[in-house]
């Protein structure tokens, strides 16, 4: 069974590259890769240089920033550091969005 023909529709004007870009990249979750590099970047800053060194932000879900770590001292050490990062975190991102810092023993690269 052929689909019906239907007409093409003109617009009078050309639809702008951003707004096509912004669309492509919402429907692949660009949002969301977005926000969750910017915890990256935050999680950074706040961490310093040692747990730049030793840390690297893995992924964000649900709230909770998963952390791999070098070994299990760098975890326990930041275990101990969490409610001091999260507190740090808080007023640069949005309410609720980074609520646990877990951690992974691994490669960092």
């Amino acid at each position: 069974m052929p689909f019906p023909h239907r007409p093409r529709r003109r617009k009078s004007e050309p639809e702008l590259a951003s707004a096509l870009v912004s669309t492509v990249v919402g429907k692949i979750g660009g949002d969301w890769r977005g926000r969750e590099q910017r915890v990256f970047l935050i999680y950074a800053d706040i961490g310093g240089e040692f747990l730049r060194k030793h840390t690297r932000p893995d992924s964000l879900r649900d709230g909770t920033l998963y952390v791999r770590v070098s070994s299990s001292a760098i975890a326990h050490h930041l275990t101990l550091l969490r409610g001091e990062i999260l507190q740090r975190m808080a007023p640069l991102l949005p309410p609720g969005m980074v609520t646990d810092i877990r951690t992974r023993v691994g490669p960092l690269g």
